[in-house]
């Protein structure tokens, strides 16, 4: 029987777990690595779940039906274009498993997720190659391929539309990722740009999967309004962020074909999401004012880490969301967490190395703290 320090060493390695908000064992520390609201949990999602301790005994509701009609009222469409589903990671293994697809198309760098959803699938359902059957030709036991579109620093990392269409016209693409604001770059995609990726992907028969998680919290317009004419279109949202229950796993996904959204349904575990998670998320929707207050706390907190970082002599990318992402010369992680702060190293995003560093807009006196911490690391 291994002991504690045994198991937390073996977890070391498990880098698809990588991603920023990974602080346990690390003691008292700013997390600035995962990029929730930093006005936290809505108090309507907190009394509800306070209220509802009673009605945890039972099994949730499979079909999130009180939900999925909350989030048809918010999102104005049909409650039959929506899944719910274990926070948008889960959405996104839904995806690969119905699409299943022979060709992915991802745009560097982006979240990393994308591309793992397919090798878990592809490992639960046995299509992943052994080494014994390396050699061998079963196409179908084989992760899809993955071709990459490389967005350029010298141009913040925006999306050029024409290089995305290119690589559908002429790589016979089954599902393109796209996400807005980007992460971690923080651009936002502009609904023009994607409208013409869109239009190309209607023509080539490919889906297009638009990650909005970060984007109601940015203030951004959504790409809603465009599911009725792109049947091969699906939105991504979280609650993740933007509510900040993180904790609570809870996203989902919208699409106008409605024997898609019924498969992205039927591709779930039974009783996947909890009921905590469903009664919290019908009271997040419903509280008034919370994202406008949210999108002008984060505006005004950005805008002052963005320049308190460009006054180090770093390189910061315009953010668009509710985090910055910035390059120094000098590496800075562990020097930071000696002093309290987690930053997100970038180094394993595709298109990034180790100076390039993503933090959250957090509370005005944490963004101070940060920014003081820098300050004597860079020192």
């Amino acid at each position: 029987t291994g002991t504690m320090a045994e198991f937390n060493q073996n977890t070391k390695p498990m880098d698809r777990f990588q991603h920023g908000g990974d602080t346990y064992g690390q003691g008292d520390v700013i997390d600035f690595s995962a990029s929730l609201n930093p006005l936290g949990m809505p108090d309507s999602a907190q009394q509800a779940l306070r209220d509802g301790v009673a009605s945890f005994e039972a099994y949730p509701d499979p079909y999130c039906r009180d939900l999925v009609a909350a989030i048809a009222r918010c999102e104005h469409v049909p409650a039959c274009w929506v899944t719910v589903g274990v926070g948008a990671t889960d959405i996104f293994a839904r995806v690969a498993q119905v699409v299943a697809p022979s060709r992915i198309l991802v745009l560097d760098p982006c979240f990393s997720g994308y591309e793992q959803s397919y090798a878990q699938w592809a490992t639960r359902f046995d299509r992943a190659p052994r080494a014994a059957d390396a050699g061998s030709s079963h196409s179908s036991r084989m992760l899809p391929d993955v071709v990459h579109v490389a967005l350029s620093a010298d141009n913040d990392f925006d999306v050029v539309a024409q290089d995305v269409t290119q690589a559908l016209e002429s790589n016979d693409i089954d599902i393109v990722y796209l996400c807005t604001p980007n992460n971690p770059t923080g651009r936002a995609l502009p609904l023009c740009v994607l409208e013409e990726i869109l239009d190309v992907a209607d023509s080539t028969g490919t889906y297009v999967l638009l990650d909005e998680c970060f984007a109601d919290l940015a203030g951004l317009e959504s790409a809603v309004p465009l599911l009725s004419s792109h049947s091969t279109f699906i939105v991504v949202k979280a609650f993740t962020n933007t509510f900040a229950m993180a904790g609570l796993r809870l996203g989902y996904s919208i699409c106008s074909d409605e024997a898609l959204a019924a498969d992205l349904r039927r591709a779930g575990m039974e009783w996947a999401v909890s009921t905590p998670s469903q009664v919290a998320g019908i009271a997040a929707l419903e509280e008034q004012g919370y994202l406008a207050r949210s999108q002008g706390y984060i505006l005004v907190g950005r805008a002052r880490l963005e320049a308190g970082l460009a006054a180090f002599g770093l390189r910061v990318v315009p953010s668009h969301a509710n985090y910055v992402l910035f390059r120094s010369e000098k590496l800075l992680y562990d020097e930071a967490l000696a002093r309290g702060v987690v930053l997100r190293r970038c180094a394993n995003f595709a298109g990034l190395d180790d100076h390039w560093y993503r933090v959250a807009v957090r509370t005005a006196a944490e963004n101070e703290r940060l920014l003081e911490v820098l300050g004597e690391v860079l020192e």
